[in-house]
């Protein structure tokens, strides 16, 4: 329920956009959903010689699903359906009553041949394809000029994919050095993700649809080694190139919120949320002592910036950042007592930025969690 304010800072002003326009202005309602799902599926390992081993699988899914969405909007100033004024109120909080059904059957199945090239190293490769089943907006739907909701975006479409991946697994120095590495290239047709309205000019909303085409590829690595007894590094890294490979229709960033373009080519632009350069680094250290051992741990973490949201909007970039977390400890038997640090340096940083629905202009975020320093105890029930 909105108060006294809400007009002065939701709406543009006018003479005629009183306080009482949104005072007490609130929905009340509700969503049915209801689904079912039915699958079969099996897989098979060939051997047709002694270092080489084909796997197959394939599964069906057949899922119905039904949605009835229902809200009401009242208080508020009383207004006349179509004006200006009750136009003003639904931007803010929409009146919508809708029913939708989907049913969809879908194969999906993987094949993974491997071969020893030695006892200690092992390549393969992979194909997987699949697909997600469609799904019903049950948060509201994208209103058309007239303001009327696009019952054409009740459904969304199933979200197919192809995934091919290929790399190595080592175990080498009798088990002391372990080094894995892969490559991948991932499409997904018609990917299912939350957008922003923004052709909403007062309130964006977001919803649920499809976008044509999504393409990732990249590679990733990781690797142990055990110096000695006492000794254990570890590290990993990964390179990703994820971009939107067909989105000719998007909606436009935030800053762009009110000009004539209602929507904007988002094609080549970055995924959200997927960093390009990412790493870890980390070892530990135990000694032996009064029966039970000392042990010393510490990592690092890192990754560049990213996209908060799909748009590209310069607002909700995340930039790039390094944690650094420890712990110390002494464990005897299935006890384990120690002292740790998260964010040691106290780095400061955004988790996430995303344009708020509801409101043009607001955008939204999660903050870095401080440094935090704590003991644990641990024990293991049993033998």
């Amino acid at each position: 329920m909105y108060g006294p304010l809400a007009t002065y800072w939701l709406l543009p002003a006018s003479p005629t956009r009183t306080s009482a326009l949104l005072n007490g202005y609130q929905t009340d309602g509700h969503t049915d959903f209801r689904s079912e799902s039915f699958g079969v599926f099996g897989e098979v390992s060939w051997h047709p010689a002694a270092r080489l081993s084909i796997t197959g699988g394939l599964r069906y899914t057949y899922e119905e699903k039904d949605g009835i969405y229902d809200v009401r909007t009242f208080g508020g100033q009383a207004t006349v359906p179509v004006s200006t004024l009750y136009n003003d109120q639904q931007s803010i909080l929409r009146a919508q009553s809708y029913s939708a059904h989907d049913g969809d059957g879908s194969a999906s199945g993987r094949i993974n041949i491997a071969y020893d090239l030695t006892n200690q190293i092992m390549a393969y490769a992979s194909f997987a394809k699949g697909q997600k089943s469609g799904g019903i907006n049950m948060s509201g739907l994208p209103v058309n000029s007239a303001n009327q909701a696009v019952l054409a975006t009740a459904v969304v479409r199933p979200e197919t994919n192809s995934t091919w991946e290929a790399g190595l697994k080592t175990r080498l120095l009798e088990g002391a050095l372990v080094f894995n590495i892969n490559g991948y290239h991932v499409d997904v047709k018609d990917f299912q993700a939350n957008i922003v309205d923004n052709s909403a000019t007062v309130a964006p909303r977001s919803y649920l649809a499809n976008i044509p085409k999504v393409r990732v590829k990249g590679i990733e690595f990781d690797a142990s080694a055990a110096l000695g007894s006492h000794l254990t590094l570890r590290a990993s890294g990964a390179y990703a190139d994820g971009e939107y490979a067909s989105y000719p229709n998007g909606p436009c960033p935030i800053e762009r919120t009110g000009s004539s373009t209602a929507r904007c080519d988002l094609t080549g632009n970055a995924l959200p949320g997927l960093p390009k350069w990412t790493g870890s680094a980390g070892g530990e250290y135990r000694a032996p002592l009064k029966g039970g051992e000392l042990f010393l741990r510490a990592d690092a973490v890192t990754r560049t910036r990213v996209r908060g949201e799909a748009t590209g909007s310069a607002y909700t970039v995340i930039k790039g950042y390094t944690l650094v977390n420890g712990s110390v400890g002494y464990r005897a038997g299935q006890w384990e007592l120690a002292l740790f640090a998260r964010n040691l340096f106290d780095r400061d940083y955004m988790q996430n930025l995303t344009v708020q629905a509801g409101n043009s202009g607001l955008i939204v975020g999660t903050p870095s969690e401080p440094r935090t320093i704590g003991v644990t105890l641990r024990t293991r029930l049993g033998s």
